[in-house]
């Protein structure tokens, strides 16, 4: 084996570890799928975005460090990207639509009103025979 063939070897191995770590920067990045990934995984803990995705850690950082789609076109936009990338599509737009009803949640202010009203219809069902 020549010098050429053993550097060859060694680059997918190193663009591997490369995209992990780029893909670990990116969660902090709102304009980067990695966003939506960090925000499903801080929820849910024992659902991994990969096994969501069906995809393993090669295909995982790749869908990490691809531009959010978002707007009226998400879903096309998300079953672009599911079809290049090879992961779930169902799996991407959960990812997808989670984050963005999350910041939408998190950004609301309406002084409790959203929480009493989910109170309220909770205690109307108890009893409830359904």
């Amino acid at each position: 084996m020549s010098e050429n063939e053993d550097v060859t070897m060694e680059v997918p191995a190193e663009v591997e570890r490369l995209g992990g770590l780029l893909a670990r920067a990116a969660r902090s990045r709102s304009g980067l799928i990695a966003s939506a990934l960090a925000v499903w995984e801080r929820a849910n803990p024992d659902r991994p975005v990969a096994a969501l995705l069906g995809c393993g850690d090669e295909a995982l950082w790749r869908v990490a460090v691809t531009p959010r789609p978002g707007g009226r076109d998400m879903a096309a936009q998300a079953q672009r990207i599911a079809a290049e990338l090879g992961v779930n599509v169902m799996g991407l737009l959960n990812i997808l639509r989670f984050a963005e009803t999350t910041a939408r949640f998190e950004t609301a202010n309406d002084d409790g009103e959203l929480l009493m009203a989910a109170l309220d219809a909770e205690d109307d069902g108890e009893g409830d025979d359904r």
